[in-house]
């Protein structure tokens, strides 16, 4: 027979289905204060200041049935600890200024801060919203009083989530290869460094690689951030599903690369795009895309993704409830 033909009764074989081990969770409420996720809060035992070992944490309230649908509202926020969780709360869950989520990327929440009255603010805002939800630790607070919101009496654990009205699995927290020590930072010590949540979301017989960031602050550490960036682009490349990745990027310079089409000065950004990564919200102008002060630090990120009706939050409705503006979109699926 000519080249590459089947013979005859030969089939090919049946794809393999993706495997889909779904996250069990926690059923019973945890006491934060003693039921820590780190296996050390104290400085002087920790192996190394930066890859501390810490357990992934999460829980199931979302219904059990929830028909699949043809498409997920997906938002990103930064909650800055979750200091007006209460508020943040009545946002996500009825106001009419937002659409309703089923997918929700967040980071900035503590669990079990004093700063935040000891709460465990992402199994609070899961188990309000009806969503299930993974949290992996970021960095254990050490002890300080460091004015507003900063005051930490003793050690606690503060991180990023992945929320979602649809069942979570294939659950991971990878923390970057290059990394900040917070050990010694004045006003604000810390143990731990930048890290992802990674999780499948099963939609039907769809699935949607979720990533929740949050890369490295301060722009003298712009390397940091880039090399975080490129570590998050590449991971997601090898998923064989379409591909959600956002959060706080830290991003500096995106907002000029907005403003003009000369060659792109932001090399985080420039980490995705350059590896076929879509932003959601590319179609929107700047100014309007700000999400703390004038930069453009929160942003969506789809790799064969299609993505409408973005979205930033308007100030006069978010601004005070956080330091940042979540943003939305709608994913196709």
């Amino acid at each position: 027979g000519a080249l590459g033909s089947v013979a005859c009764g030969d089939e090919e074989p049946e794809p393999e289905p993706y495997p889909f081990e779904p996250f069990e969770g926690r059923a019973a409420e945890p006491d934060v204060l003693v039921d820590r996720l780190c296996t050390t809060s104290d400085p002087a035992l920790a192996p190394d200041p930066v890859f501390i070992d810490c357990l992934v944490e999460g829980a199931s309230f979302a219904p059990s049935e929830l028909a699949p649908r043809s498409e997920l509202v997906v938002m990103t926020y930064n909650m800055e600890r979750g200091l007006e969780l209460d508020q943040q709360i009545a946002l996500l869950g009825s106001s009419p200024a937002v659409p309703r989520v089923d997918l929700l990327l967040v980071s900035e929440v503590d669990r079990g801060c004093s700063r935040t009255a000891h709460r465990n603010v992402p199994r609070e805002l899961a188990e309000a919203l009806a969503m299930n939800y993974v949290f992996a630790v970021e960095f254990v607070e050490l002890p300080r009083n460091a004015g507003p919101g900063g005051q930490i009496l003793e050690p606690c654990e503060h991180g990023n989530a992945i929320f979602s009205k649809y069942p979570l699995g294939n659950v991971s927290a990878l923390r970057h290869a290059r990394n900040k020590s917070w050990h010694d930072a004045e006003g604000e010590p810390r143990l731990g460094g930048r890290v992802l949540v990674i999780a499948d979301v099963k939609v039907g017989d769809r699935f949607v690689h979720a990533y929740s960031l949050h890369f490295e602050s301060s722009p003298a550490d712009n390397e940091i951030q880039i090399a975080q960036a490129i570590e998050t682009a590449e991971h997601g490349l090898a998923r064989p599903h379409r591909v959600v990745q956002a959060g706080d990027t830290n991003a500096p310079f995106y907002f000029i690369d907005l403003l003009s089409d000369n060659d792109p000065k932001d090399a985080v950004t420039q980490a995705f795009f350059t590896r076929g990564y879509l932003d959601a919200h590319a179609e929107l102008p700047y100014p309007g895309r700000e999400t703390r002060d004038n930069l453009v630090l929160d942003i969506i990120f789809g790799h064969a993704a299609v993505f409408s009706e973005p979205a930033v939050c308007e100030k006069s409705v978010c601004e005070g409830l956080s330091d940042h503006l979540p943003v939305w979109a709608t994913l196709a699926l």
